[in-house]
């Protein structure tokens, strides 16, 4: 990842779980739900920025009400007679949500199961800012694409950086018997990661 990527990722900021599913199951209650008593804010949640989402999302809470999501913008880049869209972030609406006080972290998979979509960088660079604007994580399911090489046929560069955690899945790679999913984040998270995983393990 340092060498081929550019980023400066060590052993602290990795954490290996059982397959992506799980990865998620413990990001998300991890971060999010009800918080402990005395807490500013009583329940947080899971932001997920653009709707149709990963389906296998909505049973990872512990909680009801885990998730917030924002409608998309549809777009026609040939116009609609070719019936060929693309789901576009609608960035208004995410400062909305955001905007509200109560969101843990954002979750977007990129591409998304089963729509295909996949976010420009543009869209991730936007949502990578709004996190870090609001101190929380930018959380990426990574588990189709990039950089894995041949998976997407879009021009789609991965990013990184120190407050977002990026999922890799190995059965993603052709090996779909392998459920061990990778998970690049802050060391803290990692660590936590690390902790959840020998507990259930």
């Amino acid at each position: 990842l340092n060498s081929r990527m550019g980023w400066e990722v060590g052993p602290e900021n990795l954490a290996i779980t059982t397959g992506g599913q799980t990865a998620f199951f413990y990001l998300f209650n991890l971060l999010a739900g009800p918080q402990l008593p005395g807490s500013e804010i009583a329940f947080k949640k899971i932001l997920l920025p653009l709707c149709p989402e990963y389906i296998g999302y909505a049973d990872q809470g512990l909680s009801t009400g885990l998730f917030v999501a924002c409608r998309p913008r549809i777009e026609w880049p040939q116009g609609e007679a070719s019936r060929i869209f693309k789901y576009r972030i609608d960035f208004n609406a995410v400062r909305a949500a955001l905007a509200v006080g109560d969101i843990a972290a954002i979750a977007v998979s990129r591409p998304t199961n089963p729509t295909g979509n996949v976010l420009t960088d543009d869209e991730v660079r936007q949502l990578a800012d709004l996190a870090q604007q609001h101190a929380i994580p930018l959380i990426v399911d990574n588990a189709y694409g990039a950089p894995f090489p041949g998976v997407i046929f879009v021009d789609a560069q991965p990013l990184w950086a120190p407050h977002m955690i990026l999922t890799l899945s190995l059965s993603k790679l052709g090996l779909p018997g392998t459920r061990t999913a990778i998970v690049i984040g802050p060391p803290e998270i990692a660590s936590a990661m690390g902790s959840m995983t020998a507990i259930t393990g």
